[in-house]
């Protein structure tokens, strides 16, 4: 196996779940945007590989993971896109919108050797970190509460930038709750949760 081969990846899926009774987030597009530009940097490093999924299926999630190509090499998984407490809203091969269920997909990522960092940007998945991290998931990122999409992306971008330009997992988070804070006051404080005893939430 070549050292190209055993490069940690960052797996990003995004899904803008096409009902009528949700919003369409607007920012998703400029997320991908800058955590592709800002992980371009990493990847000409020689630091790790990126696989994206727009559009997201539940079917294209698994199958990446599953795909000997990538199989326990994937260091991060972001989801961006609607969620809550209990599911991913995906989309379908059908166009509309599918549910991914908290349950199940905490056993599935509890079984991915080398997957080190969970990150669900969507609103209200703090719910979430619970099973995962029952699953034996080392580390969850997620939303507290309902979150303005415009703060979610920025939130995400500047966390990935952290993590291009050489931070660990701790560093890059609270760089990136620094900057919405710095940005967007003391209200944006409490948005993001990490479940993990490295991350001080004070």
């Amino acid at each position: 196996m070549t050292s190209e081969a055993k490069k940690p990846i960052i797996f990003l899926a995004f899904a803008n779940e096409r009902n009528d009774q949700v919003s369409y987030l607007r920012n998703l597009p400029e997320e991908a945007r800058n955590i592709r530009q800002a992980l371009d940097i990493a990847k000409r490093n020689g630091l790790c590989d990126v696989v994206e999924r727009s559009n997201a299926t539940l079917q294209d999630i698994l199958d990446v993971f599953q795909d000997p190509l990538y199989h326990n090499r994937i260091a991060v998984f972001h989801y961006g896109g609607h969620a809550n407490g209990y599911q991913l809203l995906l989309e379908s091969a059908e166009g509309s919108g599918k549910a991914a269920y908290a349950g199940g997909l905490a056993a599935f990522l509890g079984q991915q050797t080398g997957l080190q960092l969970v990150f669900l940007n969507g609103c209200a998945t703090q719910n979430q970190v619970q099973g995962l991290t029952d699953a034996k998931v080392s580390l969850v990122i997620a939303t507290s509460r309902a979150i303005d999409d415009k703060v979610a992306t920025e939130f995400a971008s500047r966390f990935y930038k952290g993590l291009a330009g050489g931070a660990n997992i701790q560093r890059a988070y609270n760089e990136a709750r620094a900057a919405i804070q710095t940005e967007h006051g003391d209200a944006a404080r409490n948005l993001y949760v990490a479940e993990r005893s490295a991350i001080d939430m004070a």
